[in-house]
């Protein structure tokens, strides 16, 4: 796992030991920050994010702020030594962080002074959650962190191939566009038609 491009290009990044997260993998990292464009200034927003490797390189490619925000205690460490290195790597130029021990579900919560000012919210739920916990379906299904994030958000879902998302009218979230790689997809959506 490491850094693909950027001011911090091919710094490697740490796992938490023992843990069962789901990496996502060069490929799908490029496509993605590919679609993104320039990040300058903008405010990226880490959901579930485990290592913190979307919001690192996030990070690396320039973003203004990043938020990065994980229930694990473990994992956060672990985002906490995978930053200290990316930092150093990045230099002066790097943006500001801010790092959020919370659950996904009560985002808009605990994040209430970023209300409406993330350019970009890159979700990467797990696959598959039992009954109950909280995941990529339940996420766009709850009004409040729709309200939160804004009309002018993009949110990027990484999810399984094939699962039904609660699009709208289901929920306020529109799909501009999917990519699928594999077994995984990658789902852009906003909360109102526009071109993609």
């Amino acid at each position: 796992m490491r850094i693909i491009s950027g001011k911090a290009r091919s710094i490697r990044l740490q796992a938490p030991p023992g843990s069962a997260l789901r990496p996502t993998e060069d490929r799908v990292k490029e496509a993605l920050f590919a679609s993104l464009g320039d990040l300058s200034a903008k405010t990226v927003l880490d959901l579930f994010a485990g290592s913190g490797a979307l919001g690192l390189e996030a990070l690396s490619r320039g973003a203004g702020t990043v938020l990065m925000l994980e229930k694990n205690p473990a994992h956060m460490r672990c985002i906490e030594q995978n930053l200290a290195v990316v930092r150093k790597a990045v230099g002066l130029a790097c943006g500001q962080v801010h790092l959020v021990t919370a659950d996904a579900q009560h985002t808009s919560r605990v994040l209430a002074d970023w209300s409406g000012k993330c350019a970009v919210i890159l979700a990467d739920p797990p696959y598959n959650p039992p009954p109950g916990a909280f995941g990529g379906a339940a996420l766009l299904q709850q009004p409040e962190f729709a309200a939160w994030a804004g009309p002018d958000c993009l949110l990027v879902l990484e999810h399984q191939f094939g699962e039904d998302l609660p699009l709208f009218p289901r929920s306020a979230w529109h799909l501009l566009r999917q990519k699928r790689f594999g077994i995984r997809a990658l789902s852009y959506l906003r909360q109102e038609d526009r071109p993609s």
